[in-house]
């Protein structure tokens, strides 16, 4: 089974760029009415998608490919030159939504294609399981699907063309939650019931990038936002207490957490920006190499930020960080 799947993934890497951009460009029109309802869904057919577990996802209720089937969807990087075998560094992007929906398709193809396109890496987005209205996939499910992203391509890393070795995570919004998290509880399997050879990877990221991310869960530090009243619906008592800390990347940072880019809008509307200002003074306070751009002004969910003021400035900001980082080629 591990031959067929890898040979698998291997031809999905040798599909022409026209389907990879035709499929993407189908993707990045799903906010419009009607479409939203199928544009996170896992399809089997199309080569360029890879399920994180072959079988049932653990925790999975069913096999619905719009609700319980967490997957990736792979942008590979541009075609090196003749005589070079390289392999990419690699981005896996993870959407926001309050953890309850994947709405925001400027959060998706189009900085998957831009981060392929333009900071030449193999960006990869993940599809993560999403809190039902009866509390179902609430934490530590979205955790699961988010480790087991990062050590599956890691594990097929040779197939893939990507070093392990260079694999940085960028979160938006609570996306950007769920990279931190991720970041800061590397060594932690939050409770997976059952373990494969894919989950022995190592799931610490290299880098982790941050768009207006949701930080905090402590509603001391920051108001309960969207993001915090689904991942944590119906805990409560002392193990509400225990998440609204654990879940906190303010208080969660050590010396050892990945180096970070940050930008956030202080104007933004809908997440407040005390979340990155909290986590850029943890960060600085342990310190944690971080790169933060608050913006005067921006907008919450804008992606790559196309025609805004100020906050369109984040994505050459990133390359040139890469770069220094000795992560994206010049």
């Amino acid at each position: 089974m591990k031959s067929r799947h890898a040979a698998w993934l291997l031809s999905s890497l040798c599909l022409g760029a026209a389907l990879v951009t035709g499929s993407a460009q189908a993707r990045q029109h799903a906010d419009s009415p009607g479409a939203e309802s199928t544009a996170n869904c896992y399809n089997a057919a199309d080569q360029n998608e890879i399920r994180l577990w072959q079988g049932r996802a653990p925790g999975a209720t069913g096999d619905d490919p719009c609700r319980d089937i967490p997957y990736l969807r792979v942008f590979p990087a541009p075609v090196a030159e003749a005589g070079t075998k390289s392999a990419s560094p690699a981005i896996l992007i993870i959407p926001g939504g309050g953890y309850d929906r994947l709405t925001d398709a400027k959060e998706q193809a189009p900085v998957a294609e831009y981060f392929s396109r333009e900071l030449h890496v193999t960006a990869i987005l993940l599809y993560y399981r999403l809190v039902q209205p009866d509390g179902n996939y609430r934490y530590p499910v979205p955790m699961w699907d988010g480790q087991r992203a990062i050590k599956v391509i890691r594990y097929h890393a040779a197939q893939l063309g990507i070093d392990p070795t260079r694999l940085a995570l960028f979160g938006f919004s609570a996306g950007g939650h769920l990279a931190s998290t991720l970041a800061l509880h590397s060594a932690s399997d939050f409770g997976l019931p059952h373990h494969d050879a894919v989950d022995q990877q190592p799931g610490r990221p290299d880098l982790l990038g941050l768009g207006y991310p949701v930080i905090s869960m402590d509603p001391a530090d920051v108001p309960p936002s969207g993001s915090y009243r689904n991942l944590l619906r119906g805990f409560g008592g002392a193990e509400l207490n225990h998440l609204q800390d654990y879940l906190s990347g303010e208080k969660n940072v050590t010396p050892r957490t990945a180096p970070v880019f940050l930008f956030e809008s202080m104007d933004d509307a809908r997440i407040s920006p005390q979340n990155s200002v909290l986590f850029v003074a943890a960060l600085r306070g342990a310190g944690v190499p971080v790169e933060s751009h608050l913006f005067a002004h921006g907008e919450h969910g804008a992606g790559l930020a196309e025609g805004i003021p100020e906050e369109s400035a984040w994505p050459e900001l990133f390359h040139q960080w890469l770069i220094h980082q000795q992560f994206a080629p010049r």
